[in-house]
């Protein structure tokens, strides 16, 4: 086999399209409409999903829908140091999942802190929202800290 040059292209692509959110659909209309964070709950084995699941991926059963947060304790958490191209935030930045009051399950979302030393599992957050708000899961800015557990 011989050597060859390899040419490498960057490029950025953009597509606008449209989707329906469909049966969870009430979880990102409450957020625009009246910053609340919904989740469901499972009516056979009565566990909370935040983000919501139209049905519960244990029982198999549709779920209800419950309100959750907007205060929460986070999981665990990263810091980001690289760009990408689906995010528009500027590194550093915080991914946190976030276990909101009244949810079993985490919803990951960006936190206000980017010092490790500063951050750890179990400190408390809480959302704070966009001031234009478009029916999106960033409908919720960020999370900030509310204490350190």
């Amino acid at each position: 086999m011989e050597n060859q040059d390899i040419v490498k292209a960057y490029y950025k692509m953009e597509a606008e399209f449209n989707w329906s959110y469909g049966k969870i659909s009430r979880f990102f209309k409450e957020l625009m409409e009246n910053k609340k964070i919904m989740g469901t709950k499972c009516p056979s084995c009565g566990v909370t999903f935040c983000p919501p699941t139209s049905d519960c991926p244990k029982c198999w059963v549709p779920t209800e829908w419950v309100e959750v947060g907007p205060k929460g304790t986070i999981l665990t958490f990263t810091v980001i140091h690289m760009a990408n191209l689906w995010s528009k935030r500027q590194p550093p930045y915080t991914l946190g999942l976030i276990k909101l009051d009244g949810a079993d399950t985490g919803l990951m979302h960006y936190v206000d802190v980017t010092d490790i030393n500063k951050l750890k599992s179990g400190v408390r957050v809480e959302a704070v929202f966009a001031d234009e708000r478009k029916g999106y899961v960033t409908d919720i800015d960020y999370f900030r800290v509310i204490s350190q557990g």
